[in-house]
């Protein structure tokens, strides 16, 4: 899967052999799109790595950005409209429209911020890629400008090629931090707006586009319902780790598609990743106790996603006693226990498809609706996605 994560390191690989691209980013939606703002793909003349939804909507930009890498230079707006025509043969499932910005990237001008956001992606640190779309007013900000942007870069700082006033440099590296992208134009104040409508005014308009880095799937336990979940975990892109305290268990021969192995008692082994927002971790280890012991350990870091197999009767058991080692009760209520999606699973395999769906879900929607001792209120748990 090309992954948010990887789109940068491609971004590398091409521009390092000397060969230009065109990136087309989706920077704003109105409607139902099967592409989120932040989507995006790199066009070469040799084909293309990503995609923004399929369909003749991606094929027109494919268009669009192969004419641009064919003239050299310039950015333009593609306004990809998916509400049907009743004259295609054919009508998608999405009835919204797509702005799609399309920029050519250099090997001189572009290798040195790709390599920027490559490094930011593979560490997951917060970062952004600030692009001027529109500079409407401000003929000294080029469409296509761009710079890479970190949260502490509230004066500018070295790596700043667009010229903006300091306002606006801290409202938009406080932004990165967000991990939301948007569309943003400043007043003559410089004071920023998100902006949903690409109607003409005047003002320079902005695509800040954060860096999110690989989300990582934590698989706490390597007995038989870790190898389906490792695969489906690899399938959808997701930075695959596995642990256990058995070698035996725990190895490149059980688990040939998983990023990283490592073979410790699983409170250390937990303690020594630096979980945040973009961790999902699952416990489905081969006790309680051990799952008690890396769900405290998930708990004690910021990791984004906390999920334990088991029956009610064991989770409610397991999670009072993490309680009562001084886990705050909010933290308790976020953990996805019992885990997975009411499927009927039996085997394995099943089991792993329901977990993989309940990630799915809470990353996608943010809604959760299975009934976890959080949920005990007998309420629908609404959560922001990650």
């Amino acid at each position: 899967m090309n992954g948010p994560d990887q789109i940068w390191s491609e971004a590398v690989r091409t521009l390092e052999r000397g060969k230009p691209f065109a990136l087309a980013t989706v920077v704003n939606v109105r409607g139902s799109t099967p592409r989120e703002v932040g989507a995006k793909m790199i066009v070469r003349d040799d084909g293309q790595f990503g995609t923004i939804g399929g369909g003749c909507g991606e094929a027109e930009v494919f268009r669009k950005a192969r004419v641009l890498l064919e003239e050299g230079g310039g950015a333009r707006i593609a306004e990809v409209d998916l509400t049907g025509d009743f004259d295609q043969r054919e009508i998608g499932t999405c009835g919204g429209i797509m702005d799609v910005f399309v920029d050519l990237w250099s090997p001189a001008r572009g290798l040195p911020i790709a390599r920027q956001l490559a490094d930011a992606a593979s560490r997951s640190a917060p970062a952004a890629l600030l692009t001027v779309v529109d500079p409407g007013s401000h003929a000294e900000l080029p469409p296509g400008a761009r710079s890479f942007i970190e949260p502490g870069d509230r004066d500018g700082g070295a790596a700043m090629s667009i010229d903006l006033p300091k306002t606006a440099l801290a409202q938009i590296a406080a932004r990165t931090a967000d991990a939301i992208p948007a569309l943003f134009e400043f007043d003559r104040d410089g004071v920023l707006k998100t902006i949903t409508h690409l109607d003409l005014s005047g003002a320079p308009r902005l695509f800040v586009d954060p860096i999110v880095g690989a989300q990582r799937l934590i698989i706490v336990g390597a007995g038989h319902i870790a190898i389906p979940l490792c695969a489906l975990g690899a399938m959808l892109g997701f930075h695959v780790t596995v642990i256990d305290d058995r070698a035996s268990f725990a190895n490149r021969e059980r688990f040939p598609q998983a990023d990283e192995i490592i073979v410790k008692p699983f409170k250390a082994a937990i303690e020594s990743l630096a979980l945040d927002g973009h961790c999902y971790l699952i416990s489905v280890t081969r006790g309680h106790s051990f799952d008690e012991e890396a769900v405290t350990a998930a708990l004690l870091q910021p990791c984004g996603f906390v999920g334990m197999i088991g029956s009610r009767r064991r989770v409610k058991a397991t999670l009072e006693r993490i309680g009562e080692v001084g886990v705050p009760a909010e933290r308790l209520d976020d953990v996805h226990a019992p885990l997975g999606v009411a499927l009927g699973a039996e085997t394995p395999e099943e089991i792993a498809v329901s977990i993989i769906a309940e990630i799915i879900r809470e990353r996608r929607t943010g809604i959760r609706d299975d009934f976890t001792l959080g949920a005990r209120f007998g309420q629908l748990k609404r959560k922001s996605p990650l």
